[in-house]
């Protein structure tokens, strides 16, 4: 359902008001003490194929995903990395900007809780608005799409982001003339840019035979969705960035994602990022985007 909606009220075109117009800057953290800190079904896999947290190869490349955003022409910021914070490099999940300042979220895992610190101290850094602090459960920036001028999407799943911390953002949003979606996702996945992500403003990435059927339906009077598979889910294949003007920032590891996505006519850069890939994230789990073309 439509409605009429007042998509300016104290918002800043100059922040964040969709997923895919021009990145102009974003905010990093270096990964200076990764680990795989966090276990789930991602890194559960990767463990038993025999795979290993190697931080010399994250930094390595972590460096190349940034060669990769400044030659796209975007300004890079850095969260201060901090040694008791070993998944901080996810530096989405632990504040997100909106068209009216940044908002502060709630990290539902004990390794993660203080990543918020950084955030807030880059934003004042910065001269960039706090918006809001969730306080009412645990919300993560992961699940959180400012998807387009006048909707937000929110996941839930009770692990990561649970549904009262998203009624508390879903209110906020309300109050600013915006609606916010909440869509399920199963805990299996983490995050909903685990499963679904813009890439311009016709078109999105989207596990459709893993959302719920009325969401990939609301989804669908939106965008023309790219179809992504289970196997393809797992190696973090949604879980890319809009870099506008039809660029994406994928990763190595998800060719035919890739090639599917060059076949619509965008141009995809992706450097390798197994070290993060294996350990349930990649581009979009990466980049803490702080400004978009409006």
């Amino acid at each position: 359902m439509h409605i009429a909606l007042d998509t300016t009220k104290d918002a800043r075109p100059s922040l964040v008001s969709n997923e895919y117009s021009r990145l102009i800057e974003v905010a990093l953290c270096k990964p200076t003490h990764y680990d795989w800190a966090a276990e789930n079904a991602i890194v559960a896999a990767s463990k038993a194929a025999g795979a290993s947290a190697d931080r010399a190869a994250a930094e390595v490349q972590h460096a190349g995903m940034v060669q990769a955003l400044e030659q796209a022409g975007v300004a890079i910021h850095y969260l201060e990395a901090d040694p008791y914070l070993p998944m901080q490099t996810f530096a989405r999940d632990s504040a997100v900007m909106t068209p009216w300042g940044l908002l502060v979220c709630q990290m539902a895992r004990r390794e993660r809780r203080g990543e918020w610190v950084a955030g807030e101290r880059l934003a004042a850094t910065l001269d960039l608005p706090i918006w809001q602090r969730v306080t009412a459960a645990p919300v993560e920036g992961g699940d959180i799409q400012v998807m387009r001028p006048g909707e937000i999407l929110v996941g839930v799943n009770e692990v990561r982001t649970y549904r009262k911390g998203a009624e508390q953002v879903a209110h906020w949003v309300a109050e600013m003339g915006w609606t916010a979606k909440l869509m399920r996702v199963p805990a299996h996945f983490l995050h909903l840019d685990v499963l679904f992500t813009a890439l311009t403003d016709k078109l999105a990435l989207c596990a459709t035979d893993i959302l719920e059927a009325e969401d990939v339906a609301w989804l669908r009077e939106r965008f023309e969705l790219i179809s992504v598979g289970y196997s393809d889910v797992m190696r973090m294949g949604c879980n890319v960035t809009a870099l506008g003007d039809g660029r994406v920032l994928s990763a190595a590891q998800n060719g035919t994602l890739n090639a599917k996505m060059r076949a619509h006519g965008l141009d995809v850069m992706a450097p390798d990022l197994e070290q993060f890939v294996l350990e349930g994230g990649s581009t979009h789990c990466l980049t803490m985007p702080l400004r978009r073309a409006a």
